[in-house]
């Protein structure tokens, strides 16, 4: 009976001289020159602190007792927000699998190259390089994604988020033309194509309908667009930022508007809703003409002659 009884009061002494190194343990906030930490599949507790706690027999003592007092076994694989935390902050981070949320953001008038880049400098794995993974009823790639921002884990495969995006622009077509009153003048393809140049044209949201119905006038005429973002485009991605004389008279360039007749045979980057609407909505203007007049704005002419007087005033002839 006095062994028992020495045996317990032993214990709870022992239990009593660890209680507080133990509890500072857990309350200690870890000097931690990485914030973030990726757990693998299977890390056990010792393996996923070892990345940036030293362990000492104490530290694997402390948190072997908590492991076996709070059943922690296995944990969701993933990226781990650690700074500015407690180890028992850490513990309950890490047991609740919340996991850092990536950004991946599509926005209007990236190119194909871009988005390219894009992944590759993101978290994500590239299983879709240059868009080839997206089943598409175009008969390109370029400029079939809807542009928005996108949320993913690290590790996660890039084809979940294109393939989304791809799908959300189809379904926006489709319900665009669905319910259009009349009958637009562009097919699927011609609509993405123009849609692409308004916006790499425009100055501002409010003028791209303007632009859009100057193109459509040109086309209606049989005249060329000469739209320089095309020629860029079809310079891509040795593109090195002036556009020469050499390069408007290149009749190799496919994507060249000063050479050939109509539109380009692709998107040159991604379109936002507003240039998609606009060329959906649009017809043939009395504008045949524009000139950049501000960095957000242009000037529309009906004449060659008005135009040339435009140009003249704004001293863009030198």
């Amino acid at each position: 009976m006095y062994l028992i009884r020495a045996s317990i009061i032993f214990t709870f002494l022992l239990l009593l001289s660890i209680y507080a190194p133990y509890t500072a343990f857990l309350n200690h906030e870890p000097h931690i020159k990485d914030k973030v930490i990726y757990i693998e599949k299977g890390d056990t507790l010792n393996e996923v602190f070892s990345s940036f706690l030293p362990l000492n027999f104490a530290n694997k003592l402390f948190l072997k007792i908590y492991s076996f007092t709070n059943d922690l076994d296995l944990f969701q694989s993933g990226e781990y927000e650690i700074g500015n935390k407690s180890i028992i902050d850490i513990i309950y981070l890490i047991k609740s699998g919340e996991t850092v949320t990536h950004k991946f953001k599509i926005n209007e008038g990236l190119t194909i190259y871009d988005i390219e880049n894009l992944i590759n400098s993101s978290h994500l794995i590239n299983d879709c390089s240059f868009l080839d993974c997206i089943d598409t009823n175009f008969p390109f790639k370029e400029g079939i994604l809807y542009p928005d921002t996108y949320f993913y884990k690290k590790g996660m495969n890039a084809s979940e988020i294109l393939k989304d995006s791809h799908n959300r622009l189809e379904n926006f077509l489709d319900n665009k033309l669905k319910n259009k009153v009349s009958d637009t003048l562009l097919s699927k393809e011609e609509i993405l194509i123009l849609a692409s140049i308004i916006e790499k044209e425009a100055g501002n949201d409010q003028e791209k309908s303007t632009i859009a119905s100057v193109f459509l006038k040109r086309l209606s005429i049989g005249m060329k667009l000469q739209a320089d973002p095309t020629i860029i485009y079809g310079l891509l991605p040795n593109f090195d930022g002036d556009i020469k004389k050499s390069d408007i008279l290149n009749k190799n360039n496919k994507y060249n508007t000063y050479m050939i007749n109509g539109l380009p045979p692709t998107p040159i980057s991604i379109s936002s809703i507003s240039s998609i609407n606009a060329s959906i909505d649009s017809i043939p203007g009395e504008y045949l003409f524009f000139v950049a007049d501000s960095p957000t704005s242009h000037y529309f002419s009906k004449t060659y002659e008005e135009h040339l007087n435009k140009i003249n005033q704004l001293g863009l002839n030198k």
